[in-house]
């Protein structure tokens, strides 16, 4: 572990991605009173995140009281700026979370860039399946680098896991985890170093063999999700959350795992994987295994065994 680094007080974050969890963590971060920029190597990508950010993440940030002192949306959102360069992004931050493509050679590439630009910056992947030791050979000091993983929305599962690159410091664990709690999340730290983390792991095991099930023709997406809310007495189900995480997200995840997966069997469904070539990406592209802005499942007799609408191509 090299030396002369330490974190200091987290008072400025820059964000990096501008996708549905880039968004809402830059949100997250503003009401949560950090000076937060926002950036995206697709400008147009800023432009909707603002506008999605102004039309009603902060208020529902605000509304879900989550974090007690954020009462004015006005003033949440004169924390967060658009920044018009990665340097620019980055410039004084303390903290700088990435949320871009879920592909490693991405990734490092983002990395490098941040080691070089935010050379006294502590780092965090939001990856939802990728651990961030494989970065920490492009990152200078990688005992400020972690896995600092959120979830959408992020005023309903108000929770963060923080995950080692291997090199982690006490010290960086420690500023995370004030970071996690000053914006009203639980705080879980992964034990070691865990593929998928905590929750991942046991919701790929459900995603995978809901596919499984529909895949092979024993059930419905509509008939899944019904019994999954019955039984476990639960809000959402396997489709209907693939739906809002986005199915091409989804799709690359399971690449990730397939990568280093020793079971020939692991391998990404065809369904998922039809779904993403159709163009079908969940609630971001308007049709998924749902049709949507107002998918069945959200119909007060979906759960009675309404009928699915038919989708595009039925």
């Amino acid at each position: 572990m090299s030396e002369g680094w330490t974190p200091g007080p987290v008072r400025r974050i820059a964000m990096v991605g501008a996708g549905t969890m880039g968004m809402q963590i830059a949100s997250l971060a503003a009401a949560a009173g950090y000076e937060t920029r926002l950036f995206d190597a697709v400008p147009a990508a800023v432009d909707r995140a603002l506008k999605r950010i102004d039309d009603e993440l902060l208020a529902e940030i605000v509304g879900s009281g989550m974090i007690p002192l954020a009462t004015d949306v006005g003033s949440c959102r004169e924390r967060l700026t658009a920044a018009p360069s990665l340097a620019s992004a980055v410039d004084g931050a303390d903290l700088v979370i990435e949320a871009v493509k879920e592909d490693l050679d991405v990734k490092r590439g983002v990395f490098a860039e941040l080691s070089r630009l935010a050379p006294q910056a502590m780092l965090a992947t939001n990856s939802s399946s990728l651990p961030s030791r494989p970065l920490a050979e492009v990152v200078t000091n990688p005992e400020r680098l972690l896995n600092m993983h959120f979830f959408a929305p992020v005023w309903v599962r108000t929770m963060v896991e923080l995950m080692t690159c291997g090199q982690t410091s006490d010290a960086t664990f420690e500023a995370a985890r004030g970071v996690g709690e000053a914006m009203g999340l639980l705080v879980a730290q992964v034990q070691g170093e865990s593929k998928g983390f905590i929750i991942n792991r046991i919701w790929r095991a459900i995603k995978r063999e809901s596919l499984r099930v529909v895949d092979e023709g024993h059930a419905s997406p509509e008939d899944v999700d019904r019994l999954f809310m019955l039984f476990f007495e639960a809000k959402r189900a396997p489709f209907s959350t693939m739906d809002l995480v986005g199915l091409d997200v989804v799709a690359d995840i399971e690449a990730t795992y397939h990568a280093v997966a020793t079971d020939p069997h692991d391998r990404p469904i065809p369904t998922l994987i039809k779904k993403v070539e159709k163009g079908d990406l969940g609630e971001k592209s308007g049709m998924g295994f749902y049709s949507h802005p107002n998918p069945s499942y959200a119909e007060p007799d979906f759960l009675r065994g309404g009928s699915p609408k038919k989708q595009e191509g039925e």
